[in-house]
């Protein structure tokens, strides 16, 4: 697992995800998964060809195919708590990541810099978080709530359509 907390000068701030209500965390699928490029929890993802063990490959999600949610638990060594800021965080190209199948009616959160337009209750994304007024024909999405926080500002994503 990849991260800046030990070189935080000048470094970009990446996307914060929470699992909210994820029906994987009880009953559905729970993938490692080996990524393809530098990717922020919060990504949307499809598993790949089998690669050792229990550990598959990401691919770039798709219409048609089941789409995960890349989420894993960020870990700071330092010490730091300043340096170690869930927003330094990312899964680094050939890292092993957590990604949870999603469902219709799952909910997960993820910060304002995840998405592509501008966010607000109501309005829909999709599988890249791209905002839009309609769900689309694909993989939707949502916006349920705004949920601010002391440093930054958050959304519910609720998942619609696969």
């Amino acid at each position: 697992m990849a991260n800046y907390f030990d070189n935080i000068k000048n470094v970009p701030e990446h996307v914060v995800a929470e699992s909210s209500r994820l029906t994987a965390t009880g009953a559905g699928h729970i993938y490692d998964l080996e990524m393809i490029e530098d990717t922020d929890n919060g990504t949307i993802v499809a598993v790949g060809e089998h690669v050792e063990g229990q550990v598959f490959k990401a691919e770039a999600y798709a219409a048609g195919k089941k789409p995960y949610l890349v989420l894993t638990p960020p870990l700071a060594y330092n010490g730091r708590r300043g340096q170690s800021d869930e927003k330094y965080f990312y899964n680094a190209k050939g890292d092993i990541a957590r990604a949870y199948e999603l469902y219709v009616g799952d909910i997960y959160t993820i910060s304002k810099n995840a998405f592509d337009g501008e966010p607000a209750v109501g309005k829909f994304v999709d599988a890249t978080h791209a905002v839009s007024e309609d769900a689309g024909a694909n993989y939707a999405g949502q916006i349920i709530e705004e949920v601010t926080y002391t440093n930054s500002v958050s959304y519910r994503v609720r998942v619609i359509k696969i």
